[in-house]
């Protein structure tokens, strides 16, 4: 936090996509609820359980609402998985058991149930599992309140800028409905649910923004800036003013779609989309992406509806293609390390365990039902999928998933089923290892993509999930940008493509960086798209080049943010 005149005070936050926000804050209470042990008579037990099962249905059909509203965005996945703590049998198990034996009430069964699995979670070591406690927290609760009739959340008026401790993903989407226009939270990083879906829904949001509760006044103007992670309190008009020109202009670029992507003087650029599911292409049309950069497909085991077969991944794979234009690239199964499934094991270093192609090599079925699934979606859609490998680390796995990729093709063929001559197969540049030797992995397939998240984690030696230590996580530290340039140095000797699709692609000084590197694909979420295109479009090729040049001479984050602000100006 820090004073920037005797009137304005900035607190710095972690971004969450982008985006500004003016409003009047509201502060929401971190009080958590308790509830004391009451005992019941004999003769109540049967109703104590009835009102828990009618409790559990009413929060079922509330959440299902609220997928169905929601089928827009990637948030639905996230309520599936509330959907299943929800009807987890161990917990109605518990809660029975504690009404029953104990002859307690229905309420502090709940209570008592929910605080057992918290506790459990606040006992591991993972960071990712202790952000997930807020969830338990806020199910558990609306459970208190529907079984004593009670409403637990008041409503916000339009144009609210939400700040809180942290804050459940369910609560965010009822806020966003009334109306609130941000997200500040004191907890939490990147990988938090309601960050997720603050992102999904386009709401600017910022997360580890220390005392933001005690220093904000509730009702008063506010200025959040997503982008540049800052909170601005006791904004002056000043401020104000050139906030306000900043959402004016991202209304105006959101309108403004380009025909083409290039620099001031022709250069020609592509710029593609990341998405996950389905009901998210119709924004790639509207930000005017070329193509899907990065179909991440690990929705398809994880949710209520598990899908696993061929078949049902051929039908998720032609809905993506017919809904879409120009090149997809799928990414295989990337479960682990802070994608947990039924297949993960517990380990504890989940992101330097068994996770990507290390997990997918040896689940042969898993990896050949997805391979099918590919391949024969090709064939429907030729010369538009891209084969796209996670979590590469050494040479071998290049080798064995070229085989296992090979091998479903046979076994297709021998069924009588047509395919196409080839399909390009890259690998995801997430570990050091690749990058320092791009080229011998570079010569081994037809492209290669940086992923700069986990890039970044792995160079910089930071859980990207640990709100302790997000400061850490500088995903254009001149180190990470050394790596990228010597990845792309490697392609271009193996005569290969390098894209970007990690979050450096989508952010400014990222994507000047790596043009200038000699990038010549960015794939981003598709909000990050105009504000992208319009920077790379007022700068040519050289400007460019001079910047990336310049950049990789730095030692610090904050000599290239510096660097970056008198360069663009």
């Amino acid at each position: 936090m820090e004073a920037t005149n005797t009137d304005e005070i900035t607190i710095k936050g972690r971004s969450v996509g982008t985006g500004v926000a003016i409003g009047k804050a509201v502060i929401l209470s971190s009080e958590s609820k308790t509830v004391a042990p009451t005992s019941i008579k004999k003769s109540t037990v049967k109703k104590h359980k009835q009102r828990f099962l009618k409790a559990k249905e009413s929060l079922i059909d509330e959440l299902q609402l609220m997928a169905d509203e929601l089928n827009d965005t990637g948030s639905v996945e996230i309520i599936d998985t509330q959907k299943q703590i929800i009807l987890d049998a161990e917990i109605e198990r518990s809660v029975f058991e504690i009404i029953e034996e104990k002859q307690l009430s229905v309420d502090f069964a709940i209570y008592q149930t929910y605080c057992q699995f918290i506790e459990r979670l606040k006992e591991s070591g993972s960071e990712l599992f202790r952000q997930r406690i807020v969830d338990l927290e806020d199910i558990r609760d609306r459970f208190i309140d529907l079984v004593c009739d009670q409403k637990k959340k008041k409503s916000v008026k339009k144009g609210a800028l939400i700040v809180a401790r942290e804050i459940s993903p369910t609560d965010l989407v009822s806020y966003y409905e009334d109306g609130a226009i941000g997200l500040v939270m004191e907890k939490g990083g990147v990988t938090s649910h309601a960050a997720i879906i603050a992102k999904s829904l386009g709401i600017p949001c910022i997360v580890s923004a220390e005392k933001a509760t005690k220093e904000v006044l509730n009702n008063k103007t506010i200025v959040l800036d997503a982008a540049e992670g800052t909170l601005i309190l006791n904004p002056s008009r000043k401020t104000i003013s050139r906030y306000r020109k900043k959402v004016e202009e991202a209304a105006r670029r959101k309108k403004k779609r380009p025909d083409s992507f290039e620099t001031a003087d022709g250069f020609p650029l592509k710029i593609t989309a990341n998405i996950e599911f389905e009901p998210e292409l119709p924004r790639i049309k509207e930000h005017g992406a070329e193509g899907i950069g990065l179909l991440r497909t690990e929705s398809l085991l994880f949710g209520h509806k598990i899908r696993k077969s061929t078949e049902e991944q051929l039908a998720f794979y032609s809905a993506i293609l017919e809904g879409s234009s120009g090149p997809v690239t799928i990414r295989l199964f990337d479960i682990g390390g802070d994608k947990t499934s039924r297949r993960t094991v517990k380990e504890a270093n989940p992101f330097l365990g068994w996770r990507g192609i290390r997990l997918l090599l040896d689940e042969k079925e898993l990896l050949q039902n997805q391979l099918k699934a590919i391949v024969r979606t090709a064939a429907k859609y030729p010369g538009r999928i891209r084969i796209l490998v996670p979590m590469v680390s050494v040479i071998h796995e290049v080798n064995e998933i070229k085989d296992e990729l090979e091998s479903a093709r046979k076994e297709l063929k021998a069924e009588g089923i047509e395919l196409t001559e080839s399909i390009p197969i890259g690998l995801m540049v997430e570990v050091p290892s690749v990058a320092l030797s791009a080229y011998s992995f570079a010569k081994k397939v037809d492209f290669l993509s940086v992923g700069t998240n986990d890039l970044t984690q792995y160079t910089m030696a930071v859980d990207r999930g640990n709100e302790r230590i997000c400061n850490l996580f500088q995903h254009y530290h001149p180190s990470v940008l050394q790596l990228i340039k010597m990845t792309v140095e490697g392609a271009d000797k193996a005569g290969v493509d390098v894209s970007v699709c990690g979050e450096l692609a989508g952010d400014e000084i990222g994507a000047a960086c790596l043009i200038g590197m000699g990038i010549q694909e960015l794939s981003m979420v598709p909000e990050s798209i105009p504000a992208i295109s319009e920077l790379l479009h007022s700068k040519t090729k050289e400007e460019l080049e001079q910047f990336a040049s310049s950049a990789l001479e730095l030692g610090s984050t904050e000599e290239l943010e510096q660097l970056f602000e008198d360069w663009k100006n």
